[in-house]
Formats: C-alpha cells, structure tokens, sequence
C-alpha cells in the first residue's frame, strides 16, 4: 500500500523534474534564439582614420602604443621609432567589419578561452580626435583550430572568430604581452643598387674600395646613359690591395649594404659609447651617384639575451636610430680580399 508519505515524496520528486524540465527549456530557448555570428567591430578602419593603438594584457594596458602623426605612425614605447605601415594595416584590416560565433556567457569559465581579465590580450583603438573607436580582448585559440576567443571589453559572452587576431600582434602561441618590436620598421639602409658608383669597406685591417667601370653608351641620347648604369664591372681603386675581385661577388656586398634590415632597435638618447658607436670598429660607404655618401658605422656586439635578438649595432651616418645589425648582414658585407676574388 502506498502511505502519504510515498505519495508526498513522489509529487516533491515531480515538482523537481518539472522544474529542471522548464530551466532546460529556459535555457535552450535562449540559446537557440541567440544569433550564431555576431558583429565584434563595426565597420573597417584604416591607418588613415585611426589616430592612436593601444595593445597590452592584464595590467599593463600599454605595452605597446602605436601613434600616428605628420610623418607617419610611430613605435611611442619603442623611443616612437618608425612604424612598420605593412604590420598596422594587416592588423585594421583583420579587425575590420570582425564577426565572431557566440561560445559561452558566463563569467565563471572565462579563464578556460584565456579572457579573463589577467590573460587576455587588450586592444584598444581610437579616432584621431582621441576619441575611443573599438576595443577587443583576445584569448587563446581553440585546440587544433583556426581563429581566437574573444569578447568585447567588460563583457562575459565569448565569441570565437575565423581570422587569427593573435598572429598580427606577433603572437603565434598562448596570449603573452604584445611586443613592441613586432611593429618597428627595421628598414636601415634602402638604396637602388643602379645609384651606387662606389663601395668604401674599413676594418682594422685597412681601407678597401671596389668602383664599378660602365661601358660608354652607344648614343649620346639620355636613354642611351641612363641604360649604360644598369650594367658594370667592379675594379679596386688605387691603393686598395688585393686579387681581381669578382663581380657576381662583389654585387652581393652591394646587395648587403643597399637594403639592411636590422634584427632590433636600441635607445638613441644613450650615449655613443654604448655601443661601441664612439669610435666605430668598422664603417662601409656607399658612393652615390649623386654625390652622397652612406656611411654605415658598425659598433660593438650585443649578444642575444631573453627575447633581444643579438647581433652589431650599427647607426647610419647622419640618422640618430640605433640598430641592430643581424650576423647574416655582417658576413656578407665584410668580405675579405680573397673571398672576394675571381675563381
């Protein structure tokens, strides 16, 4: 027989299933009425309408800030050193018109996409006038997947995008703290190898100078000169010692020295003894046709340490940057004699 108290039980037992029933309906209502993609920033943005760039995680909300001014954009928490134009547009241009697919709105498992508010990577955008455009913040990226966990500031829904936002701040793992290197324009020297008469190496073992020798043009007519510039020879100068050097070889010094990208950048309100920049250890020139002359002053080493790439410093004579040459620009530009002699 069935006593009340059974019977009590059992409708308690039912009024539980019926609530749970009816929270579950809740729920999937609310989910399934929730749009599948959803506008993250709207709109696109170009480096023409933005004025200012904010990146940072956590607390440090300005690791890196990128301005733009009369010149150009610029690195302000890297000495405001040029910035790379290429880098800024590929990072508007992967946040413009950003749609995200809808993950999660609870605050309690933020953590596990890696947006809680001590790991997620902020950026922050604004207009020229300073005031605020967009913000962002990005988290990890899911396990064997494309795109990035993001969310917008303040908010608990968690939205996953197709576009890799991460890899534009220079960050191709786990969410870390923006980089302002990333950004810099590490562009020394950029010259036209047709422009180039001369190339002048010093070193502690002395001077050497390599001139190209044109033939004479068949004409008179300025097409006819201007053509003859685009074919050489190169001959050492007098009083430079050393074999007959080869062309193919010496056109890769030339190939060095008229496009140098630096590994790094250093602070050029530092003194010149620093880097070893007071009485530079090596120097090479390029002779323009023009009469200028570039003089690429090489200093001490800096050994590589943490995430600072090593390499010489290195300032262009006349330009207050300090780079960091690569060991791969020194050993092509400073050939000896012999390694650079005909076979």
């Amino acid at each position: 027989m069935v006593t009340r108290r059974t019977l009590a039980i059992l409708a308690v037992v039912v009024v539980v299933l019926v609530g749970i029933s009816a929270v579950q309906k809740l729920g999937h209502r609310r989910a399934t009425s929730r749009a599948a993609s959803s506008v993250l920033v709207e709109g696109t943005y170009t480096a023409e309408s933005v004025g200012r760039l904010e990146l940072g995680r956590g607390a440090e909300t300005r690791a890196v800030v990128l301005a733009s001014g009369p010149d150009g954009w610029r690195v302000e928490t890297a000495w405001s050193a040029r910035a790379s134009r290429e880098r800024i547009d590929a990072l508007l241009s992967a946040l413009g018109d950003l749609h995200g697919e809808y993950r999660s709105d609870s605050r309690d498992v933020l953590g596990d996409y890696g947006l809680d508010d001590e790991a997620a990577v902020t950026i922050r955008a604004f207009g020229r006038d300073g005031q605020p455009l967009f913000g962002l913040d990005v988290g990890g990226r899911p396990q064997g997947g494309a795109g990035n966990f993001v969310r917008r500031p303040g908010a608990d829904e968690v939205y996953l995008t197709t576009a890799g936002i991460l890899a534009q701040l220079g960050i191709y793992g786990e969410p870390t703290l923006p980089s302002s290197r990333h950004f810099l324009d590490l562009q020394a020297v950029k010259e036209e190898r047709v422009a180039v008469d001369a190339i002048r190496l010093r070193e502690a073992t002395g001077t050497r100078e390599y001139r190209k020798v044109f033939s004479p043009p068949a004409a008179a007519d300025s097409a006819s000169v201007a053509a003859v510039r685009n074919t050489w020879e190169w001959q050492a100068a007098p009083g430079t010692r050393g074999p007959t050097p080869a062309k193919t070889k010496v056109d890769a010094v030339l190939g060095s020295l008229v496009s140098v990208r630096a590994a790094d950048l250093g602070d050029p309100a530092a003194p010149a003894s620093a880097y070893g920049l007071d009485a530079p250890l090596r120097e090479a020139t390029l002779v323009m046709a023009d009469g200028r002359e570039v003089v690429l002053e090489f200093g001490a080493d800096r050994p590589a340490e943490g995430d600072k790439p090593g390499g010489t410093w290195l300032r262009v004579r006349g330009d207050p940057s300090i780079w960091v040459a690569t060991e791969y620009t020194m050993k092509n530009v400073f050939k000896s004699a012999d390694e650079l002699k005909a076979d």
